[in-house]
């Protein structure tokens, strides 16, 4: 090749070396720009979040001094002083309540973990080993811990009863560590919000409820879920044992052990997918037992369909039901990828779960059409865009718990 030609040649390579450059520097920039803005505008709205609650906080602390400073006045004061001695030990409770506990937002997602409450594990030897009703088969029904979530209230309170709330897949609703998605639903940071604002119906406190973490069994049966089974058609043994030993095993054993209001008004259960389906199963099948049901993302099948249909009027008139999805609106779609599914620490590789809510919504509106026939109130949120995994379900999780328990505030 000659001097000139070669010249040329290099000129050549190093120009296309320079755009294949370009290209990627475009590329790398569009990519930032497309996935940091969200994370900025997420940090951006959590730094407001603090700023407020700062704001907040050095108002109660500017409230405390000033009440300081009225006290060491009326010190000088004797007739002062014999006015305080006579406010009542309500009112001072009032006010070092408000102090200690400042109203923090009620917005989604809530905190992860226990938020002052604690977790009580009761072994296969006080429940499911002694399992005496048709349901007690270790093959149909293996064996495993369940945890009781107690909430703050319960030890500084010891002579207060709370309403009880029993929840499918319950290592997937208070702690992200448990999960199998990696992320929780927070309902114990949720329950905790609410309390804080007296929004739940409960006792004299306000309080959360006690919640039964009741979860799946994580093994296959033939290549089954089991999980598909315990949680799946109504009609066949695998759900109808696990609805039994939930409403005639657990439930008195939860009762004897625990200060609970016993009562169906006050006998809540909560799931999410299958796990909503087995939840509207248990008041089918055991309404004397159980008065309240949410259902987040449920997937409803045939048989639970043409058994509300048929059953009689009245087993559902007095009942809680509320029912959820999310999935595909009008003018919402479900985006198919969301980034921010698989920041876990665990199971960052999970699916995300996108097509699934606009897959079960037919299975929803006919259980709705099943209801209105019936003439059974219920309580229905459409969430387009949601998404079917445990960090949708966190964003709203509120909602179904203000349903169950909440005021009429």
């Amino acid at each position: 090749m000659m001097p000139t030609q070669l010249s040329r040649f290099n000129a050549k390579k190093k120009y296309n070396d320079f755009k294949v450059l370009t290209r990627q520097l475009w590329l790398v920039l569009i990519i930032s720009v497309c996935y940091l803005n969200p994370i900025h505008a997420y940090a951006v709205n959590e730094i407001s979040n603090d700023t407020s609650r700062l704001s907040r906080q050095t108002q109660v602390m500017q409230r405390a001094k000033d009440m300081k400073n009225s006290i060491d006045g009326d010190k000088n004061n004797n007739a002062s002083m014999r006015k305080i001695s006579q406010i009542s030990t309500s009112t001072a409770t009032e006010r070092n309540y408000e102090l200690k506990t400042p109203v923090r937002d009620l917005k989604p997602p809530f905190p992860d973990g226990l938020n002052g409450g604690r977790l009580v594990t009761l072994p296969p030897s006080e429940h499911y080993n002694q399992n005496t009703n048709p349901s007690g088969n270790s093959f149909i029904l293996p064996p495993r811990d369940i945890k009781v979530w107690v909430p703050a209230e319960y030890d500084k309170h010891p002579d207060m009863k709370f309403p009880v709330l029993y929840c499918h897949d319950g290592q997937n609703a208070v702690q992200d560590s448990s999960s199998w998605t990696g992320y929780s639903w927070r309902l114990a940071g949720a329950l905790t919000r609410l309390a804080e604002r007296q929004l739940l119906q409960t006792n004299e406190l306000c309080a959360p409820p006690i919640v039964v973490l009741m979860p799946c069994a994580e093994e296959n049966l033939a290549f089954v879920p089991r999980r598909h089974l315990e949680y799946g058609d109504i009609s066949q043994t695998f759900a109808q044992s696990h609805a039994d030993f939930v409403g005639l095993t657990l439930k008195p054993l939860i009762d004897s052990k625990f200060r609970t209001m016993p009562e169906k008004e006050h006998t809540a259960v909560i799931g999410t997918s299958l796990g909503g389906q087995a939840s509207l199963h248990l008041l089918l099948r055991h309404p004397e037992v159980f008065g309240k049901a949410a259902c987040m993302s449920p997937a409803f099948q045939p048989s639970i369909l043409s058994s509300v249909a048929s059953l009689p009027s009245s087993t559902l008139l007095d009942k809680t039901i509320y029912i959820d999805n999310g999935g595909d609106g009008d003018d919402v779609k479900v985006a198919f990828l969301d980034p921010f599914d698989h920041f876990s620490k665990e199971h960052w590789w999970n699916p995300g779960y996108w097509w699934l809510d606009s897959q079960l919504q037919p299975g929803i509106d006919a259980m709705m059409l099943a209801l209105d026939l019936k003439g059974v109130q219920y309580e229905y949120n459409k969430i387009a865009g949601g998404r079917h995994n445990e960090r949708a379900w966190a964003l709203r999780i509120d909602k179904p718990l203000l349903a169950l328990f909440g005021s009429a505030k």
